[in-house]
């Protein structure tokens, strides 16, 4: 491995993982067209591991000075390894120290919606979920509960920012996701191609979830929305069925990645009968 100590945060080597407690600005930085486009990062020896495993190519790790415990030996050779001063640090991170090393991956090709989705049978489909966290919880359930695909809309947040993949524990490298183009006509896609569309709903008019009946071999496509204002109305048009989780005491609803669970979970057991 190829070792630097970094003491100077305007040294280069770092300008990469620099403020990085300024979500918005990390989130502009690796969309579409900002400087930092090409990668995603990962924080946590065994997130990092997961990746790997996944055949993500990792380029950097950045580990405070201070780490006490070894180098995980899942590392590559190739990999560039910073170790940071406390002033470094600092600069990234806001605190004085960093428990965990941040791994900068390198992103892979986005996949094609109208060709992943045949290879498909549970999906969760994303409609205005912003919250990295709610993104990385939804997609650690998805991935423990069979679904074998995430299809986000355009205006939901990236599952590979740092916090969405730590909260995840990894699991968005499990669990294949794609952007839809066009998301209403996607969904249209979702249906020329045999799913059944079920929407995600509060709504006190929809079918009970333990009322649904799935074949077994029947693809199901999930739809999910944003805590509060939920699906858009032409979303819940365009579904097949509306379905809701029977809530108690003045509970409206519940978070979005414990609502999927929750659904995904019926899905599965209703395919058995």
């Amino acid at each position: 491995m190829n070792s630097y100590v970094v003491v100077d945060p305007s040294d280069p080597l770092v300008q990469d993982f620099l403020h990085l407690n300024d979500h918005r600005l990390r989130q502009e930085r690796e969309l579409p067209g900002g400087d930092m486009a090409g990668f995603f990062l990962a924080e946590g020896d065994h997130v990092i591991e997961r990746g790997i495993s996944a055949g993500h190519v990792l380029s950097t790790l950045l580990v405070d000075a201070n780490r006490k415990k070894p180098l995980p030996s899942f590392i590559p050779e190739t990999v560039k390894i910073l170790l940071c001063g406390e002033a470094v640090i600092t600069a990234i991170s806001g605190r004085a120290s960093l428990r965990d090393p941040i791994g900068s991956f390198i992103r892979p090709s986005p996949l094609s919606f109208s060709q992943v989705i045949q290879l498909s049978t549970t999906v969760v489909v994303t409609e205005r979920v912003t919250n990295p966290t709610n993104m990385g919880s939804l997609f650690r359930n998805a991935s423990a509960l069979d679904a074998d695909l995430v299809c986000l809309d355009s205006t939901s947040c990236d599952p590979l920012y740092r916090r969405a993949v730590r909260v995840s524990m990894g699991q968005v490298f499990a669990i294949n996701h794609v952007r839809i183009p066009r998301f209403l006509e996607g969904l249209e896609v979702l249906k020329s191609s045999g799913f059944t569309r079920l929407a995600l709903t509060p709504d006190n008019g929809a079918l009970d979830i333990a009322e649904i009946s799935i074949k077994e071999e029947t693809p199901v496509a999930l739809l999910v929305g944003a805590e509060g204002s939920g699906l858009t109305k032409s979303a819940l048009q365009r579904c097949d069925y509306k379905i809701r989780i029977p809530m108690s005491r003045n509970v409206d609803s519940l978070n979005v990645g414990t609502a999927a669970a929750v659904a995904l979970y019926a899905i599965r057991e209703a395919r058995r009968i």
